[in-house]
């Protein structure tokens, strides 16, 4: 590929990310810091509260984003002004749902990008499938935790 046709291609689909991102304060550093490790599509369609998207930005940061203190809040302000959750977002975790999320950010994430988790929809029975195939390759999800992680995953990121 040219490099004039690269840096068009480039362009281009930084025109069409920016046209999906509503306009506001946090868009610019979003895009920015956010869009070059990983797809905005998946992170947007979370809709969630306040609480939940300053958790995540800060995971991200915790995974080398580059933000500052006062860029946290900007960007957390924004994700929760335009991507609002719904009640039920703001209830608290069962303990059943903070376990698997703590093998999501824990195991799952060691090896794969967020976005691979977040932007795969799967059965329960295709998610059963994902997580056996990786305790074969020593995740370490213990069998009792199987079920618990698959249920999190079918209902989290089951096929609409």
């Amino acid at each position: 590929m040219s490099t004039v046709r690269f840096i068009l291609a480039l362009t281009a689909m930084s025109v069409a990310m920016s046209q999906e991102l509503p306009d506001g304060e946090g868009k610019e550093l979003l895009e920015e810091r956010c869009a070059g490790c990983h797809s905005l599509k998946p992170v947007v369609s979370l809709q969630q509260g306040q609480d939940a998207w300053k958790r995540l930005v800060v995971q991200m940061v915790g995974y080398g984003a580059q933000l500052n203190a006062k860029e946290i809040d900007v960007v957390t302000g924004y994700l929760s002004s335009h991507f609002k959750g719904s009640a039920t977002a703001a209830t608290p975790d069962t303990p059943e749902e903070k376990i698997a999320k703590r093998y999501i950010q824990g195991i799952c994430s060691s090896c794969h990008e967020a976005e691979v988790i977040l932007s795969t929809r799967a059965t329960k029975q295709e998610w059963l499938d994902i997580v056996t195939r990786m305790n074969g390759m020593d995740a370490g999800v213990s069998q009792r935790d199987v079920e618990l992680l698959v249920n999190y995953l079918a209902t989290k990121y089951g096929r609409k």
